[in-house]
């Protein structure tokens, strides 16, 4: 192998890897700072060219491709990675803590937007704070940012570590209870977690579902006004959704090798999919649904 060849590979190789386990993983990469070490990688290069010896010329090369990647890594973190968007207002909980938002009825709309990568995860309505996090059986931190302004509440939970530790037998759980009186939006992304979302007792205007690996249960019965729309992008992931069965609804899919199961529904096309009342319905559900490999169910009940 040439010593060129072994250096691109293990730099692409590298912020592939580290992207992934940000973006879909949510895993927390603490480099934030590495792009100070630059320098380190022309020494590792230096090295490589001035080695005779062959084996030594492709150790060099390959950790100079390493120590690059990580400096470019490190110094993209510093705008766009979410970690480094948050301030000192942003509340940070873990295992033996808990988050609560008072209720205000003040607020009728609230946007929540979940980025979480493991555990458990139920959420659910019917709590008298506004909103109320537990988490149990965890090291990882977790970081809540609201903000409130004139009848809106915005809500954003992340979590900020992930400890990947195989020794490690506890089960990492999380519960979020919103109050069913305002309105809500929400927007979710899940890696490889096991997620109950009953948000059957909250009024729903719209919800935006992306997950990886993660096995997902949504259940919607109240609405915001007379539509609601779902939109789900999912990799490889099981997604079951279930919905009123007084209501009408329809499906438009884009899948490639994915599983369906829509009970109840009719085919219009290929790719599309209602309920035989869809349009009598004076309430209707419009769903939209992006997979991979994945595996989606639909009912009613």
């Amino acid at each position: 192998m040439k010593t060129k060849q072994l250096f691109w590979g293990v730099l692409f190789l590298t912020l592939g890897v580290a992207y992934l386990l940000v973006e879909v993983m949510y895993v927390h990469l603490a480099i934030g700072g590495f792009y100070h070490y630059w320098p380190l990688s022309l020494i590792l290069i230096g090295l490589a060219v001035l080695s005779n010896n062959n084996y030594a010329k492709l150790t060099f090369s390959g950790l100079s491709g390493l120590v690059v990647a990580l400096v470019i890594f490190s110094f993209f973190s510093k705008s766009w990675l979410p970690w480094n968007n948050w301030d000192d207002k942003i509340h940070k909980f873990s295992t033996s803590e808990q988050f609560v938002e008072p209720f205000d009825n003040k607020v009728k709309m609230v946007n929540a937007t979940f980025k979480i990568g493991a555990g458990s995860i139920e959420i659910s309505g019917n709590d008298s704070n506004l909103v109320k996090v537990k988490s149990g059986g965890m090291k990882d931190l977790f970081s809540v940012d609201t903000d409130k302004q004139d009848n809106n509440f915005d809500f954003d939970i992340s979590m900020e570590n992930v400890h990947l530790n195989l020794n490690e037998d506890n089960h990492r759980r999380l519960e979020v209870g919103f109050n069913n009186k305002p309105n809500y939006t929400f927007n979710f992304e899940f890696g490889a977690a096991d997620v109950n979302m009953d948000l059957s007792s909250l009024k729903v205007e719209k919800i935006n579902l992306s997950t990886g690996a993660a096995s997902c249960i949504l259940k919607v019965k109240e609405f915001v006004s007379d539509t609601m729309t779902i939109h789900i992008e999912a990799g490889a992931a099981s997604v079951r959704v279930i919905l009123p069965e007084d209501v009408g609804a329809q499906i438009k899919k884009e899948t490639a090798l994915s599983s369906t199961h829509f009970d109840g529904f009719r085919e219009i096309t290929d790719d599309l999919f209602q309920t035989g009342n869809f349009s009598s319905a004076k309430k209707k559900i419009f769903i939209e649904i992006e997979g991979g490999v994945a595996s989606f169910y639909v009912s009613r009940n």
